[in-house]
């Protein structure tokens, strides 16, 4: 056990999840307009709005963090593993929220690097040293971070093109538009393959992106840009059920045979 005092980190993320998920909410139903999901500046990677629904899925992931860090088998991977970087993330992560909404798209940037930092550091801290002994191990502590990796790596790639590509118009992109818009289609389909490959077959990871490019391709009308996101969704999602089908059909070990969740 490190040095942090485990209850002062412990209540400190149940504070800060409340906060960040106060800010998710307000942003979307509050009495500001423009959401950053829905309202903000719409360029050519911009996905379709039910793609942002798996904000939900992370919350709920992240309500049962809060929860089983109180348990006992849970307090070394959160308090060593994780410590206050859930804090860092979630401040960050909150003032991306308001940047984005206040179209400060630049300053937005960083904070969504910054955000995307901390998530790092802690999906590969838990991951490769704090590996998960049990299912609520993966359910509560690896699923959210692996969910929330890849998804904050969507999320940096959208607030990438807002800050510094065009916004969708009706003469459509030009071609050096369309050849960067497609260059990060397939920086996303190559991160999802990495989470198979490198991330003991986080396949959870992987979907997130599938689930995105989905919601690009029935965004956008750029038949380039649209049917390019479709077939990466789909290579993406076969790529993803790679481990079961190794696991389960072939019965093969490995890397392969790690938990699919995290």
């Amino acid at each position: 056990m490190g040095s942090f005092n485990p209850w002062a980190i412990k209540i400190t993320n149940v504070l800060v999840y409340f906060f960040l998920l106060t800010a998710n909410v307000y942003s979307v139903y509050g009495p500001e307009s423009g959401s950053p999901y829905v309202d903000a500046k719409k360029t050519y990677i911009t996905p379709a709005p039910f793609v942002f629904f798996v904000w939900g899925i992370i919350h709920f992931l992240f309500a049962g963090f809060v929860i089983y860090q109180f348990f006992g088998q849970a307090t070394e991977t959160v308090v060593d593993g994780v410590g206050w970087q859930f804090v860092f993330i979630s401040i960050w992560n909150t003032v991306w929220l308001a940047l984005t909404q206040k179209d400060h798209t630049i300053l937005a940037w960083f904070a969504i690097l910054f955000t995307a930092s901390h998530v790092s550091y802690v999906y590969y801290k838990i991951r490769y040293k704090y590996p998960a002994i049990s299912l609520l191990d993966n359910a509560f502590i690896h699923a959210p971070f692996s969910l929330y990796h890849a998804w904050i790596f969507v999320i940096t790639v959208i607030s990438t093109f807002v800050a510094f590509t065009p916004e969708v118009s009706d003469d459509g992109p030009s071609v050096l538009v369309t050849v960067v818009v497609i260059i990060g289609l397939l920086v996303l389909k190559s991160t999802a393959v990495s989470y198979v490959e490198f991330g003991k077959g986080d396949v959870a990871g992987a979907l997130v992106i599938a689930w995105a490019l989905y919601g690009i391709f029935v965004e956008q009308d750029s038949p380039a840009i649209r049917w390019t996101a479709l077939v990466l969704s789909i290579l993406t999602l076969l790529y993803s059920v790679k481990p079961f089908v190794a696991k389960h059909v072939f019965g093969r070990g490995g890397e392969e045979r790690a938990p699919l969740l995290g």
